[in-house]
């Protein structure tokens, strides 16, 4: 299984790819559409994390999170609890 920040680092790739700006331009705490991620783009980015981390999210997570570091910490709550 991949650890925390190798997940983290992968998902911020996926990301920066996605936005197509460089990962370290994306403002973590930024409201996701802020950073310019749309509700189809929110959805594929939670089914890639999850297969990342290879566990399930909230069905609900995008509408109880406010920004990418919200995601960071339940992902890694989730993983920590494997």
């Amino acid at each position: 299984m991949v650890d925390f920040e190798s997940a983290k680092a992968e998902i911020l790739t996926w990301l920066a790819d996605a936005l197509q700006t460089p990962s370290d331009q994306i403002d973590l705490n930024k409201p996701l559409n802020e950073i310019g991620l749309d509700s189809l783009d929110a959805v594929h980015m939670i089914a890639t994390i999850e297969s990342i981390i290879q566990r399930e999210l909230p069905e609900d997570i995008i509408q109880r999170v406010s920004c990418l570091n919200d995601i960071f910490e339940m992902m890694r709550r989730k993983m920590a609890a494997a």
